[in-house]
């Protein structure tokens, strides 16, 4: 899709963070946009912010989880528009904890934001698509979906799952017109899961293990709907190469993960029972 240009973006987790950052990165190709999140008052902000760009906003306070919201969601914006020619999967949240450790209502949550909602609510929006015979679905994953952190068991299920997602998604309809990418962060220094991690228990990601940007994140979004990547991996390191690595040498690859992401996921999981105590 080379012209975005008055095209219709919905973005859900639209209000802070990664999807903020997308947010005004679309609007600076001139794309009108319709903001989810669930707080309404920083989703007010945030369309107020968008619009000194000058292009049309849309705020939706809505749960991505509640099914009758979201198709609400969907009606509204083909009431207000007519299409949706971009859907970026944004919303989420994590879990990090010893797995032992997480009950059943953690581990319903994660699924529920990070895989099911995406599942939903681009269900919901490809047939609009299909009538209009192109579209795009972007969904945010993450690293941690294609090598699995320690303390991070459900979180990463959650994202592994966006990533097979996308894969099928791109297969079944490209030849229909409607393409989708995938975009997995590293470590986000000022948004999202690290941010979270700071914020609550004063940890700081050690940036020897990598690390990305929201606006980086963003800038990759607009490159995978422009050049139709399948896939984004975004971090300071190598990871591409340490991924086909570990392809190739498992033991390696779970000795690598293990080893950069055990230790210092282990403070936060530790932090995290003290305070549920």
């Amino acid at each position: 899709m080379k012209d975005l240009a008055s095209r219709i973006a919905l973005i859900t987790g639209g209000s802070s963070g990664i999807g903020l950052a997308t947010a005004e990165a679309l609007a600076q190709q001139g794309m009108n946009l319709v903001l989810v999140a669930r707080n309404p008052e920083p989703l007010d902000r945030a369309a107020e912010q968008l619009r000194s760009c000058g292009v049309r906003v849309l705020a939706i306070a809505a749960d991505v989880t509640d099914l009758a919201q979201l198709q609400a969601v969907v009606e509204r914006v083909i009431t207000e528009f007519g299409r949706i020619d971009v859907l970026v999967n944004c919303a989420g949240t994590e879990s990090i904890r010893a797995f032992h450790q997480i009950d059943h209502a953690d581990i319903d949550r994660t699924i529920q934001l990070n895989l099911t909602a995406t599942l939903q609510l681009t269900r919901m929006v490809v047939p609009h698509m299909l009538l209009a015979g192109c579209g795009h679905v972007v969904t945010i994953a993450s690293i941690a979906g294609k090598f699995g952190p320690a303390y991070a068991a459900a979180y990463a299920a959650s994202k592994a799952g966006q990533i097979a997602f996308t894969q099928s998604l791109r297969a079944e309809y490209l030849a229909s017109g409607i393409s989708a990418s995938v975009i997995c962060p590293g470590s986000t220094r000022d948004a999202g899961l690290y941010e979270r991690m700071r914020t609550e228990t004063g940890f700081r990601f050690p940036f020897h293990l990598g690390w990305t940007t929201s606006t980086s994140v963003a800038c990759a979004v607009v490159r995978a709907i422009r050049r139709d990547l399948p896939e984004v991996v975004l971090n300071t390191l190598p990871l591409r190469s340490l991924f086909a690595l570990s392809q190739l040498f498992p033991r390696f690859g779970t000795w690598l993960f293990r080893l950069g992401s055990r230790h210092h996921f282990h403070k936060v999981a530790i932090v995290r029972d003290n305070y549920a105590r």
